[in-house]
């Protein structure tokens, strides 16, 4: 990225999460400074509180606030307009206005914001077609074709965890059924192994007392113990995930295909067997071997792209 021609060179990233509210003051070479972080709002007021006592504390002049949040998002208005789960008091709200200041505002779906870092500091800077897959509670997902993130007509693309992979399978929260979520998810992973134990299989991890569920880290450790019912349920889950990459990558033809989210945390459990299932029924059509390599930035990538939003909107206003 060239040098900024605007002698503020900071803006704040706000990553809203399902679990946590971060924030930080991010450079344009995306150097992350001051941080701040809170449980996730269960109200307005309290969103609008933590916007409030950020921005109070930061302490360098800022070109803008960046937003990122789950949800169907208008990126322009910072509009949401729908965003189900714990965050859904936010629905049809407008973001900018919990800025409550001056500041240039931007606002987009999690996995676009986790795209933008990426194409600015990360594994696709300098490239043109991209797939991102963000595995963890949902999948989440972001393309850019041409140069351009697609946002599509309603806002909705890439959305690629509500697609079907299975006209006949299970009911998805999204109304459809079959989607790849209802399969490749931490809420997918960690009930069918639930069920195993339930139903007496042989496993590994013992069944919690309090009823709880074991997480899906803890499922990928089990699997490469050797626990028969870990290694069942991820072959499983991977058989619908690498179906749908693949179909993604016909689809979209990208460079590189970047993995992020949580699970993807797990690092070469989940490479292996995306890359095989690329290798095994990808090559024919495609003709090389497509990248699959997981995010850059962790743990603050959301922070990092959301600021991001600012720097790319002002590089497309001086093009």
């Amino acid at each position: 990225m060239g040098s900024p021609k605007y002698e503020v060179s900071h803006a704040l990233g706000v990553d809203i999460g399902g679990t946590a509210v971060k924030a930080a003051v991010v450079s344009s070479s995306g150097e992350l400074g001051e941080k701040f972080q809170a449980p996730s709002p269960r109200s307005a007021a309290e969103l609008r509180d933590f916007f409030r006592s950020t921005l109070q504390a930061v302490n360098v002049p800022l070109r803008g606030v960046g937003i990122a949040c789950k949800g169907i998002i208008e990126a322009e208005s910072s509009r949401i307009h729908r965003l189900p789960g714990d965050l859904h008091f936010l629905e049809g709200s407008v973001l900018g206005q919990f800025v409550g200041n001056d500041l240039a505002v931007r606002a987009d779906n999690d996995a676009r914001v986790a795209l933008v870092a990426e194409l600015l500091w990360g594994a696709a800077r300098g490239r043109r077609n991209v797939v991102l897959l963000t595995l963890g509670t949902g999948v989440g997902g972001a393309a850019m074709v041409d140069g351009v993130i697609l946002h599509g007509a309603a806002g909705i693309a890439g959305h690629f965890g509500h697609m079907t992979v299975d006209p006949h399978g299970p009911l998805c929260m999204c109304g459809n059924h079959g989607c790849l979520e209802t399969y490749f998810s931490s809420r997918a992973i960690e009930s069918e192994y639930f069920a195993h134990q339930h139903r007496a299989a042989s496993t590994t991890l013992p069944a919690k007392s309090d009823g709880q569920i074991q997480h899906t880290e803890a499922i990928f450790q089990a699997a490469a113990e050797g626990d028969p019912s870990a290694q069942s349920v991820l072959e499983r889950a991977f058989d619908y995930l690498g179906a749908l990459v693949v179909s993604l990558l016909h689809a979209f033809d990208p460079e590189v295909l970047i993995l992020g989210g949580n699970i993807a945390q797990a690092g070469d459990r989940v490479l292996a067997p995306v890359r095989a299932a690329i290798a095994k029924n990808g090559c024919g059509m495609l003709g090389r071997e497509v990248p699959v390599v997981l995010e850059s930035a962790v743990g603050y990538g959301g922070v990092l792209g959301a600021a991001g939003l600012i720097f790319l909107q002002q590089q497309v206003l001086e093009a």
